[in-house]
């Protein structure tokens, strides 16, 4: 660990079963876990570790199991390939003022961290313009490029670094900032209704309170500091 010398590289396991065993022996600070493991996922994994575990950082090549990954709270999620600064960042995150000492690396990081890139880690690699308004999207999922309109986007969830885009029939995780999107996207079509949610206005079927219910049935909270941009965005359609 040359480029960190305030970490210690204390093991590392080629099997879900001798992850659980290193980390119970060593119990590190941090560490790094592949979800595609002989025996067992590292979402398996992690329901065997006990509440007070080290912090976890997830890495994948498929980032369709960041939503999973969201929901276990882990610290951070990579996607392979792992640039070095990606790697640092997600370092950065773990909270422990008596910085880490030691941690395992499970599987096969080592290999996965590449020099510092210079081209942009966001997945909306291009945009069409005409005039004002966005024509299309040209987003970046795994190995895949797919091409949406926003009118065809129904709504955004915000997940830390990623974000989960719902439109017509399918559903797409990306790496994005929400305030990345929300840029990207025509601002008289979208409203963004809380921390985590932006949603298409044409999709919106009733607000009930605080509480967005879109087409699909799908309800959405809308956040206290949002609720009256949202209603004066509402308001000049009112009857």
């Amino acid at each position: 660990m040359q480029k960190v010398p305030f970490l210690e590289l204390a093991g590392s396991a080629e099997t879900a079963t001798d992850a659980l065993f290193l980390i119970r022996k060593l119990k590190p600070d941090i560490v790094f876990l592949d979800i595609e493991m002989p025996e067992m996922t590292g979402f398996e994994l992690l329901k065997l570790l006990p509440a007070s575990r080290p912090a976890m950082i997830m890495i994948t090549a498929d980032p369709s199991y960041a939503l999973e990954g969201y929901e276990h709270e882990l610290t951070d999620y990579l996607l392979k390939p792992v640039s070095f600064e990606r790697f640092l960042k997600a370092v950065n995150k773990v909270d422990n003022t008596d910085f880490p000492k030691s941690f395992p690396v499970i599987s096969e990081l080592p290999r996965e961290i590449v020099p510092i890139s210079k081209e942009p880690q966001e997945q909306i690699l291009d945009t069409e313009f005409s005039g004002a308004r966005n024509d299309f999207l040209l987003l970046k999922e795994n190995k895949k490029l797919i091409k949406v309109a926003p009118a065809e986007i129904h709504f955004i969830e915000g997940m830390r670094d990623y974000l989960k885009l719902y439109w017509s029939d399918r559903v797409a995780v990306i790496h994005m900032t929400m305030a990345k999107i929300e840029e990207a996207l025509p601002a008289a079509q979208f409203l963004r209704v809380n921390r985590s949610y932006i949603v298409n206005k044409k999709v919106i079927r009733e607000i009930e309170g605080n509480e967005i219910t879109t087409n699909s049935g799908r309800k959405i909270p809308i956040g206290v500091t949002y609720r009256a941009n949202v209603l004066a965005a509402l308001h000049k359609n009112r009857i």
